[in-house]
């Protein structure tokens, strides 16, 4: 449908925290619809070659943090550069938005409230009891939810967006994908807000 964007994320990711508050206003805006898609960002990054952070040229890690440094200042958003639990786990919070999204609850919350204890609160979201207290918070059942994130239906939509994401050549998060055109990163927003325009959407 032209007017949904399939939001490619990864909860770990803090480029995907940049952009989430953002996606979420430029949909209000539109009246564009969101489709989450978490997805597996270590598998795809491994089909592509892509290293992960602590495995990237130092040049590349110490650009990384400019560039976060940046974009902190530039959007007034508070980050943490370098995180207690970074890398982390990220399965069961993906779980989670999938199942947010299949049970028609708007997953904006959880998932942000995911990302912003990775990046500001520095919490461990692969901790379940951790994952409980951020679902209460967003008024989501933690144990009803966390008990459907386990079952091998999610387990098989999970795989799903990660087998989608590698198919339409999506090789990091945030990626979105809006009539067949695809989007890289939290500094591609004003040109998908262009292509949305572009559409009359």
């Amino acid at each position: 449908m032209a007017n949904t964007v399939d939001y490619y994320i990864a909860t770990s990711s803090p480029w995907t925290y940049l952009a989430t508050p953002r996606i979420k206003a430029l949909a209000e805006k539109h009246n564009l619809i969101i489709s989450w898609k978490p997805f597996n960002i270590m598998k795809v990054f491994a089909k592509n070659g892509t290293a992960i952070v602590k495995d990237r040229p130092k040049p590349v890690q110490i650009n990384r943090l400019n560039e976060l440094k940046r974009w902190r200042k530039h959007l007034n958003i508070p980050l943490t550069l370098e995180p207690k639990y970074f890398p982390v786990d990220i399965t069961m919070s993906q779980k989670i938005i999938i199942c947010c999204q299949n049970n028609n609850i708007d997953p904006y919350d959880i998932a942000f409230s995911f990302m912003k204890s990775v990046w500001v609160d520095e919490k461990d979201i692969s901790n379940e009891n951790t994952i409980k207290e951020l679902c209460r918070d967003c008024h989501i059942d933690g144990d009803s939810i966390i008990k459907q994130a386990f079952k091998s239906t999610i387990n098989d939509q999970y795989i799903k967006n990660t087998e989608d994401a590698i198919k339409n050549n999506v090789w990091g998060a945030p990626t979105f994908i809006l009539d067949k055109e695809l989007f890289w990163g939290q500094d591609r927003l004003d040109f998908l807000e262009r292509k949305i325009q572009s559409l009359n959407l």
